[in-house]
């Protein structure tokens, strides 16, 4: 099957939770705003809204209450109150996994950020209905002026960013002109934040290949664990932003590697006697039989988790077979600088013999599309796809 030379990409959304909007219509409600009166952790901008959603909402609002039941608390989230960093992100996966007990399934995406994300203030975790928020991103709350994060106004703009895109959801974006490998992201800015942070998001991983990949006439890469809705959609992305980008390289050969990936047929684009192929392959690293590659990625695979794919530790013998050609450098990316640190010491302590390409670093090719940060948002609210990088080979 062919792949048609993209003249625009399609942008993807899931149903998602932010405390500072309207869970049906995304509306700001900084004034006026109804909360669940049960569970006080879903806002609304009317009434009408508020009964529209109660069927969606009930079976998550249950389970808060049963929460807080088990928790001897009026609420859950009274118990937050003061836990430190490491503390608080425990207690509220914990919080995830009593109401997922409680409703006998997985919770969904939207319904598990209900949990992680809650309305308290940012310093002291003090969950009340009536805390002080900033009156620019309409998202931090503190409870008192003395708890006001004092690296807030680094971030103020990113979570005004964050909230526009959930209320404009642009389904479109074009894909700019490149005549040469661009030295940053920053090349593609246009005056709409909105579209150059989506456009980001959809250029950031090939572009981050172009930085690493051996510049070479016929080229292999393997692409690991891919995500259904990022590496493995908008697929021309992958002749503009690294094959059209590489005028020398007469064949390239991507192969997308995971457990989500899905089973689908091979597509293909021509430049003139030039061939870009890419497969799909539904299986773990580890059970996969390709040809030997000339680049090995991993995108935000957040390698130090040893519950990985259905809730196993997948990642062990895949990161095995990862450094298992000599000489291959392996591309791996991460949303945080700690996450990229835990990564590269799991990596050194399962792999003899690593060898650094380039030290865990910034990437000039991170997405700029902001999200929601778990894994270490005392340090900072938001996350960005891609946004650091290490190279290393055996």
């Amino acid at each position: 099957m062919s792949i048609k030379k993209a003249t625009e990409f399609k942008i993807w959304y899931r149903p998602q939770f932010c405390h500072s909007i309207c869970h049906i219509c995304q509306k700001s409600i900084q004034e006026n705003k109804l909360i669940c009166p049960s569970c006080q952790m879903v806002s609304y901008c009317c009434s009408e809204h508020l009964e529209e959603d109660l069927d969606d909402h009930e079976e998550i609002c249950e389970a808060l209450k049963e929460a807080g039941r088990l928790l001897s608390s009026e609420h859950p989230l009274k118990k937050a109150y003061l836990l430190g960093p490491e503390e608080l992100r425990n207690f509220r996966l914990g919080l995830v996994g009593l109401c997922s007990r409680f409703l006998g399934r997985p919770l969904a995406s939207w319904e598990i950020e209900v949990c992680l994300f809650p309305a308290v203030c940012a310093s002291c975790h003090k969950f009340e209905l009536d805390l002080q928020v900033c009156q620019s991103c309409f998202h931090t709350r503190w409870c008192t002026e003395q708890h006001r994060p004092k690296n807030h106004d680094l971030y103020c703009a990113e979570l005004s960013l964050f909230r526009e895109i959930l209320q404009r959801k642009v389904h479109v974006v074009h894909p700019p002109s490149l005549e040469e490998e661009p030295s940053c992201m920053e090349t593609m800015k246009t005056d709409d934040r909105v579209i150059f942070s989506l456009l980001t998001e959809v250029a950031s991983s090939p572009l981050s290949i172009l930085h690493v990949i051996p510049k070479k006439e016929t080229s292999v890469v393997h692409v690991i664990g891919p995500e259904p809705h990022f590496e493995a959609n908008n697929l021309a992305k992958w002749d503009i932003f690294l094959f059209e980008l590489l005028p020398n390289t007469k064949h390239l050969r991507l192969m997308f590697v995971g457990p989500e990936i899905g089973p689908l047929p091979q597509r293909t684009i021509s430049h003139d006697g030039r061939i870009l192929s890419i497969t799909f392959h539904q299986l773990l690293y580890h059970e996969f039989k390709g040809e030997r590659p000339d680049l090995v990625c991993a995108f935000n695979p957040g390698l130090y988790r040893t519950a990985g794919f259905d809730g196993k530790d997948t990642w062990s013998a895949s990161i095995n077979e990862m450094f298992s050609f000599p000489g291959v450098p392996v591309l791996i990316t991460a949303y945080t600088v700690k996450e990229i640190k835990l990564d590269f010491a799991r990596v050194k302590q399962s792999v003899k013999g690593i060898k650094i390409v380039i030290e865990p670093s910034i990437n000039h090719f991170s997405s700029r599309r902001p999200l929601m940060n778990f894994v270490s948002d005392e340090t900072s609210p938001v996350v960005y796809k891609n946004a650091y990088f290490m190279v290393l080979k055996v």
